[in-house]
């Protein structure tokens, strides 16, 4: 699993709107974990600890795990607790420090991460480890951009973006590019692109390009997501259009899968 580093981790908090992304998420993401009683927390792939602090802010006891050891650093300035933070890249072992946290009632993992378990290994490694983590009925929730719809559009490019930074226009590109051969087990893949150009001419800077880097991601239907956790014996197992509610059928690449351990 690819992790964000250097300067594109201390960027990323510039290009995400977290005021805007925290008021549309948690509403739903409290109001899931409430319904199954969830106190104990873990979210996976926290990043810059962002969600982690909202759910802490809520009343929950609530924990992150991430690759990156960039983004890490910038989780404990948010989050103040060291001892809420793990380091762990999804489909190797989990680190001690985890079990020994848990377990755990709910689990998510938002934002692109679940994509970049590639290999059916690391995904069935991934798997066991998360319901060893849940308690019997905890609850998993996972969000990713499901690209398979965007290569059946012919649209690789998710929307730009457009932020004013330390006296710079800064432009975050991202876009899939699906020419890729499929993995040795058979998976879909394709190469996931960010990049940042400063400047637009108008704010007295030539554009020029300062970041580009590439992940190499599974590419999941939301049914796939669906067969892939149900077959490692989750129940209540659906892909939805909404965190808040599994009934909602997917129209487009932002899917959430809501599942339960037995």
């Amino acid at each position: 699993m690819g992790a964000i580093e250097g300067r594109m981790a201390e960027l990323y908090d510039v290009f995400v709107d977290w005021e805007g992304r925290l008021g549309r998420e948690m509403p739903g993401l409290t109001r899931r974990l409430r319904e199954v009683e969830a106190r104990r927390v873990l979210d996976l792939g926290c990043g810059t600890g962002r969600h982690v602090r909202a759910l802490l802010d809520a009343g929950f006891d609530a924990h992150g795990a991430d690759v990156s050891a960039d983004m890490l650093a910038q989780a404990r300035a948010c989050v103040g607790d060291d001892a809420r933070l793990h380091a762990w890249r999804l489909g190797d072992p989990p680190p001690a420090t985890l079990p020994a946290a848990g377990p755990f009632d709910a689990i998510t993992c938002l934002g692109n991460v679940w994509p970049q378990v590639i290999a059916d290994a690391d995904v069935a490694a991934a798997i066991a480890a998360i319901r060893d983590l849940l308690r019997p009925g905890g609850l998993l929730l996972v969000g990713l951009k499901a690209v398979a719809v965007r290569r059946e559009a012919g649209n690789p490019y998710l929307p730009l973006l457009k932020r004013e930074h330390e006296g710079r226009t800064l432009f975050f590109v991202r876009f899939a590019d699906f020419a890729v051969p499929a993995g040795d087990d058979g998976a879909e893949l394709c190469d996931f692109h960010m990049a940042v150009v400063a400047g637009d001419g108008a704010d007295g800077h030539e554009p020029t390009a300062l970041l580009h880097r590439v992940s190499r991601m599974r590419v999941w239907s939301p049914g796939g997501l669906e067969a892939v956790f149900a077959a490692a014996g989750f129940t209540h197992v659906h892909a939805s259009a909404r965190l808040d509610d599994p009934a909602v059928a997917p129209e487009w690449e932002d899917v959430f899968v809501h599942a339960r351990v037995p």
